[in-house]
């Protein structure tokens, strides 16, 4: 049987409390949440601005996200990424159920599966620049936007939370090397 994460997180070398570069850069890993993927079959999609789960609407526009506790991403065209810390998936996958109704989806846990990085501080997007073709700058990548894209060459999800904070969703198994690859990006900014 698969070690629970937090077990594993123990276990590896990655600081409970974070790093503090200066004031204005610092990162961290967040504690464990629940972390559902949601994805519609191609008839399903037309409907989905109609879609309530949680009582709260999922996000239209591509690349974006909404809600505080559930967040709601769009990441891709029939995918959204539901992450709660709150909330455990118990709990969470009866709301979407209810409320994808007869659609045609698909709900998975994969909160096993990954691990959020914070990055926080003046130079957040610095540093994120360092390693991300994605510009993250406030004025093309604002406040409630998302995207999956490839950060020091992994496959990671990032989210602005706000103007100096961001959250990094990477494979659990890739989480030490971003991390220590964060620390070393950090000490030439």
């Amino acid at each position: 049987m698969p070690e629970p994460i937090a077990v594993l997180l123990a276990k590896s070398g990655l600081p409970a409390g974070g790093r503090v570069f200066s004031d204005a850069l610092r990162f961290s890993i967040l504690p464990l949440r629940t972390v559902l993927r949601l994805q519609f079959g191609a008839r399903s999609q037309k409907t989905v601005a109609a879609l309530r789960v949680a009582e709260r609407p999922l996000p239209v526009a591509m690349n974006t996200w909404s809600g505080d506790d559930p967040v709601f991403m769009r990441i891709a065209p029939d995918t959204w990424l539901i992450e709660s810390a709150l909330h455990d998936a118990p709990d969470l996958v009866p709301a979407v159920r209810s409320g994808c109704g007869r659609r045609s989806y698909a709900v998975t846990d994969v909160s096993d599966s990954v691990v959020t990085i914070a990055v926080e501080g003046a130079l957040a997007a610095a540093l994120l620049a360092r390693g991300c073709g994605l510009d993250v700058s406030a004025e093309t990548f604002g406040n409630s936007a998302c995207a999956r894209t490839r950060l020091a060459q992994l496959p990671v999800v990032v989210r602005r939370v706000n103007s100096e904070r961001f959250e990094c969703l990477v494979d659990r198994s890739a989480a030490q090397w971003l991390y220590e690859w964060m620390e070393n990006a950090a000490e030439g900014i």
